[in-house]
């Protein structure tokens, strides 16, 4: 090995070979800490992308169209994501079969929040979907998968009709 690598570069190297067998891609980011980082921001991503499909269906609903044509033209267009695709259904039918806990979203977007602030970067979209995850949390959705932060929007809906 060449001898500027890092200790971590050089230990990443000799387990790569059962990182490849382990999963489909694997990526060196660099030393300790720095995977905890990508962990918050992906989860914070993963978040807001749920929140906005869930204000989409929910007004998509409102306006009269159907939510599950909304999942299939998502599913087939430029925003296309397996979470619209996997979650979406689901949904439609307000069910939440948990695979990431809501209590898990919420926590990764207030550590990701406080990661945002350590380094002085404005999150105000995290910061607007940590509070409908806190909205969610306070309607005893915490242990439900995730998507059912669409049901903080529901709720919140129906108080203002």
């Amino acid at each position: 090995m060449a001898a500027n690598l890092s200790d971590d570069n050089v230990l990443y190297e000799i387990v790569a070979p059962l990182l490849d067998i382990m999963g489909k891609s694997r990526f060196y980011l660099g030393e300790v800490g720095y995977r905890a980082a990508m962990k918050l921001v992906v989860n914070m991503v993963m978040g807001s992308m749920m929140a906005s499909f869930s204000e989409g269906s929910v007004l998509s609903e409102k306006v009269g169209l159907d939510p599950s044509v909304l999942v299939e033209v998502i599913s087939q267009g430029a925003i296309s994501a397996p979470m619209y695709a996997t979650k979406g259904p689901s949904m439609v039918k307000s069910l939440y079969p948990t695979m990431f806990p809501l209590k898990h979203q919420q926590k990764g977007l207030r550590l990701a929040l406080g990661l945002a602030e350590s380094v002085s970067q404005p999150t105000p979209i995290a910061a607007a979907t940590n509070e409908l995850y806190e909205v969610a949390k306070s309607h005893g959705l915490s242990d439900q998968d995730f998507s059912a932060v669409i049901e903080a929007l529901k709720v919140k809906l129906q108080c203002e009709t």
